[in-house]
Order: C-alpha cells, then sequence, then structure tokens
C-alpha cells in the first residue's frame, strides 16, 4: 500500500478500473471463443461432410446424418462469425483503451507526478475520469454485470515505487510473460499448417502414383480447409504481431528503466513517468488498431 493517506476519490477510480478491466477481458473472451467455434465449425463441416460422401453408398443413415451435421455447421459459421466482428472488436477495444487509461492514471496520482502533482490532483483525476466516460458511456452498462470484489490500490508512493510496482511489473508479468505466450500459440498454428501441407501433398502424389482407389482426392479438400481455418484463426488472433509487440515494449521499457538507474538520462520524475505511459499507451493503442484493421479487412 502507499506510505501515505490515499483519498477516496483515487479509491473509486481504482475500482472502475477493475470493472472496465474485466468487462475488457470478458468481451476479448468471447471474440476469442467466436474465433475459435468458426475454426472449429469449418473443420467439421469439412470432415463431416467428406464422410458423408464415403458412407453414402453403404451406409445411408450415417451418411445423411453426417451431411446434416455437415450443413448445420456450416450454417451456424456466421452466426459465431458475429460474435466476432468488427462491432464486437470495436467495442472490446475501447473497453480495454478505458480501462488502462484509468491504469495509467490512477499509478501517476499515486506517484504524485502531472498532471496530479498539485494540491487538487483529486479534481483534476475527476475531471479525466468524467472525460473518459463521457467519451465511453454508451459501454458503461456492460461493467455494471458481476462486479469484482474491490482490491487494494498498488504499492505506489513515489517514483521509486512506481518503478517497481508499475514499470518492472509491466515487463516481468505482462510484456514478457506475453510475448512467450503468443511465440508458443504461434509456433503451434506454423507447425499445424506445415503438417496439413506436408500431408495434403503426399495424399496428391499417392493419387497421382496409385489412382484414387482410396478416395484420397477429397481428403485432400479436407486437409485444405483445415489449413485455411487454421492459419485464419491465427491471423485474426494475431499472434505473431503481438508477439513482436510485446517483446519489443518490454525492450524499450527495460531500457528506459536500466537509463534512469544509471542516472543517463530521465532524471526528471515527470518526464520518466510520462515517458513509461506513453511506451505502454503505443504498445496497446498498436496492437488493437491492428486486430480492428485485420478484422475489418476479413470482412470486405
Amino acid at each position: 500500500m502507499a506510505n501515505f493517506d490515499t483519498s477516496p476519490v483515487v479509491e473509486t477510480v481504482w475500482q472502475r478500473q477493475a470493472a472496465w478491466s474485466r468487462a475488457a477481458v470478458g468481451a476479448k473472451r468471447v471474440i476469442t471463443r467466436a474465433r475459435l467455434a468458426v475454426a472449429a465449425l469449418t473443420v467439421g463441416a469439412a470432415v463431416c461432410g467428406t464422410l458423408a460422401n464415403h458412407l453414402g453408398q453403404t451406409h445411408r443413415g450415417a451418411g445423411r446424418a453426417l451431411a446434416i451435421v455437415a450443413a448445420a455447421a456450416l450454417l451456424l459459421v456466421p452466426v459465431a462469425a458475429r460474435w466476432a466482428g468488427r462491432d464486437a472488436v470495436h467495442a472490446w477495444a475501447r473497453l480495454r483503451s478505458v480501462s488502462e487509461a484509468l491504469k495509467a492514471d490512477v499509478h501517476r496520482y499515486l506517484a504524485g507526478v502531472a498532471p496530479f502533482g498539485g494540491a487538487d490532483r483529486d479534481a483534476v483525476l475527476l475531471g479525466r475520469l468524467d472525460a473518459l466516460m463521457d467519451d465511453a458511456g454508451d459501454l458503461v452498462g456492460r461493467t455494471l454485470d458481476a462486479p469484482p470484489a474491490a482490491r487494494p490500490l498498488p504499492a505506489v508512493s513515489d517514483v521509486a515505487t512506481y518503478l517497481t510496482e508499475r514499470l518492472r511489473r509491466q515487463v516481468d508479468d505482462y510484456y514478457l510473460p506475453g510475448a512467450r505466450r503468443t511465440a508458443r500459440a504461434a509456433r503451434r498454428i506454423r507447425y499445424a499448417t506445415t503438417a496439413l501441407t506436408v500431408a495434403a501433398a503426399l495424399m496428391s502424389a499417392t493419387v497421382g502414383v496409385l489412382g484414387d482407389n482410396l478416395g484420397l482426392t477429397a481428403w485432400i479438400g479436407v486437409a485444405a480447409a483445415v489449413t485455411t481455418a487454421l492459419v485464419g484463426y491465427g491471423s485474426a488472433q494475431q499472434y505473431e504481431h503481438h508477439q513482436i509487440e510485446y517483446a519489443r515494449t518490454a525492450d524499450q521499457l527495460t531500457r528506459l528503466r536500466v537509463a534512469r538507474e544509471a542516472g543517463r538520462g530521465w532524471t526528471d520524475d515527470d518526464a520518466f513517468v510520462a515517458e513509461t505511459e506513453r511506451i505502454i499507451s503505443l504498445s496497446n493503442e498498436g496492437w488493437m488498431a491492428k486486430m480492428i484493421e485485420q478484422d475489418g479487412a476479413a470482412q470486405q
């Protein structure tokens, strides 16, 4: 906890930040699940449709059932896609933007730096809260469901503790783990798509040499459909872009911290905190904008 008496104003803003953060996490979870559902339904439709065609002659009942499943899966694809559409992504980005802005203001307030260095800092904080709520008023309703439990303020009381609790934690607990997590996800998708491409090539070669007595031609199409679904999911999730952005931001913040601690610059408290928050904000805005851009391009 901070080593000075905290104001009810900053306590209130911090709890509001928790509500917006929770709403943003929930919105992102819905989008991710919808994208995964689209990929799974696409794969399921391709597999069931191919099996239905193969079994149609010998097991008509099973073939018809699989054909119905394939058709149902295809019908559900646009329904699932709607939950991950441009409006959903844009709403999530705005929820996340408000959450991050409130978090930055609370940390600046507790560190006692501009614009919260004066005696009127409570009024300044409330004014900035009001401005954010005015801009995102249409989303306030999403923050009211199942409000999160009260949580203590960050243990920040000056710039030294800000460096530890804000800058270091962002690097060690968010950006570096995020870079590793997204790199693993991107790698898994690359391995899977490579394996499917090789399998399709082998099946195609087999058909070319031995003919299609085994009915492999249809499965080449399935492999292509699964590959496309995986690539589409990975592209929507922006794993590779996130990995680069997380790693770059961690590096920028680390270099900023080292310069400050080594006395090689950034000795002004206001400037140091402002630069830290600028780097974090640019990172957040960058990958959120990329997701919105990618989603818009996918729908054209």
